[in-house]
């Protein structure tokens, strides 16, 4: 569901969610009004948090899934909240690992791309919110916001 500038959708995680997550990116997209490097990096880390949901949230089991996506004047927002088991990775200690490691790229590929990227646990449900701005100047901050825990 769709407002101006808010859209959101809630589904049932299993092998195909990362479609209509997308999918939900690209309608926010259509609205024609984001620069396309802040496309690329919040489409990417959208992608990158859903699946780790997706793959570690239930623990192998289906989770609940709500995805709220915000265009704003000054930054695009995702929030991921899901009913699955709590995330247990330290936001700040995560790192990209080895070329050859074969798994563990998604969180340091979404802190890469993201200007900010918070997890919490909220009333039982895990909360991420990422954010891009939309005058990043090309550059990450050392003051860009991680939190944890994370996965």
């Amino acid at each position: 569901m769709a407002t101006d500038d808010r859209w959101e959708l809630t589904l049932t995680t299993d092998e195909g969610t990362l479609d209509p997550v997308l999918d939900l990116v690209g309608e926010m997209f259509s609205a024609g009004r984001v620069e396309e490097e802040v496309r690329l990096r919040f489409e990417v880390a959208v992608a990158e948090i859903g699946a780790n949901i997706i793959e570690h949230a239930g623990d192998g089991a289906p989770v609940t899934l709500n995805l709220v996506l915000e265009l704003a004047p000054d930054r695009l927002e995702a929030r991921f909240t899901d009913d699955g088991s709590p995330a247990r990775v330290d936001l700040r200690a995560v790192q990209m690992p080895d070329v050859f490691a074969e798994r563990g790229r998604g969180l340091a590929i979404a802190l890469e791309a993201l200007d900010e990227l918070e997890y919490r646990r909220r009333g039982g449900d895990n909360v991420w919110r990422l954010a891009c701005y939309r005058d990043r100047g090309g550059e990450q901050s050392d003051d860009d916001e991680v939190s944890g825990p994370g996965r």
